[in-house]
């Protein structure tokens, strides 16, 4: 029979080699751990983003819709008078209904250099204020005789635009040839809550404004239509919403070819409405420059880590005296969310002008 010869001595993994391989497996689980955190934080600032993008995407897509919108007549419908608009545009003397500043001459007094302008008083195309805006678009159209805007308590940060077009036909008899009735299917002639006109009222008048939140609550982009009292939220965490505006240059009433011909700098809503500086008013603006500065909602958690430290400040839409933004702000004790600066310019495409013979 052999003999089963045990080995002399048992060999083990020495201190050393524990030691070791600890090391090693501490590195590899740090690696995937950070690879982890480093792939949950990107995702969360993904998602970060699309909080601030979308919203700000909608506002800047229905304001730009709304713009391109502002002051169209539909020179294919009838008057109370069954003549097509295009001819109605340029009655002497209408009162009631004077869609068109039509150019000076030389003698008038003031002189109007100035495009498309007011379809009766108290409604323009477009109207802004640096703050609020007071009365409410529906009653506008329900109050006669229609009121004339103004504003309210200024705000450098916080501003008001108006908007008024024509979307829907004045009969139904006008329809082979004109607008499409209201349709809340199609959206056709609905103002920015998908709501109809009043009886009566073809015109649409769009208010969007960011008026400031309850302490505590997210900052809201509203707008309010002209077809029923109430404004609504079209977007949340817009916490600036600043507007400015070019002007057609005034040009030389002997040379009404000229008038309108150049830009002036971007202005603020309180010099378009200074008669003694801009005698064009709201009929000269061309152009609109929105700013919006957008954050992640509170109420979403922060911001993934990290972004404070990459984010140490806010942007802001307000301007230097030289017409540059201001520097970024400074972030507010425990504000940990993710912020973001828009900006568009909308060129006005009915500034029509007329010159009489």
């Amino acid at each position: 029979m052999k003999r089963y010869r045990f080995p002399r001595h048992q060999r083990g993994m020495s201190l050393i080699e524990l030691l070791v391989s600890i090391a090693i497996g501490l590195v590899i689980l740090t690696a995937i751990g950070t690879a982890y955190i480093n792939t949950t934080n990107t995702t969360r600032q993904r998602e970060n983003l699309a909080e601030l993008d979308d919203p700000a995407y909608n506002v800047m897509r229905m304001l730009k819709h709304n713009l391109t919108l502002a002051g169209y007549v539909d020179i294919f419908d009838l008057d109370a008078g069954n003549r097509a608009r295009a001819a109605s545009l340029f009655v002497p003397g209408n009162t009631t209904l004077s869609n068109m500043f039509v150019r000076a001459t030389g003698g008038t007094s003031p002189p109007v250099f100035a495009p498309l302008s007011q379809f009766f008083p108290g409604l323009v195309p477009i109207f802004g204020c640096d703050g609020a805006m007071a009365g409410a678009p529906n009653t506008i159209l329900t109050s006669p005789p229609p009121a004339a805007p103004a504003c309210g308590a200024a705000n450098a940060t916080r501003h008001t635009l108006q908007i008024a077009y024509q979307g829907v036909p004045l009969s139904a008899a006008n329809l082979p040839n004109s607008l499409l009735p209201a349709n809340a299917v199609t959206g056709d002639g609905l103002d920015c809550l998908q709501r109809t006109p009043p009886a009566g009222q073809v015109m649409v008048i769009n208010r969007f404004s960011a008026p400031a939140p309850a302490a505590g609550a997210v900052s809201q982009m509203n707008c309010e239509g002209s077809g029923a009292a109430g404004a609504q939220s079209i977007a949340g965490g817009v916490e600036e919403f600043v507007l400015r505006y070019q002007l057609a240059a005034p040009g030389d009433p002997l040379n009404p070819a000229a008038a309108g011909s150049g830009q002036q700098r971007y202005v603020n809503a309180a010099a378009v409405s200074n008669a003694g500086t801009n005698p064009q008013g709201w009929a000269g603006v061309t152009a609109v420059e929105i700013c919006i500065v957008s954050a992640t909602p509170t109420t979403s958690g922060p911001a993934a880590p990290g972004t404070n430290a990459l984010q140490t400040t806010r942007p802001t839409c307000t301007r230097a005296a030289d017409g540059a933004f201001n520097a970024n702000i400074a972030r507010a004790a425990g504000d940990t969310r993710l912020w973001k600066r828009y900006t568009s310019v909308v060129s006005l495409r009915n500034t029509v002008f007329a010159t009489p013979l």
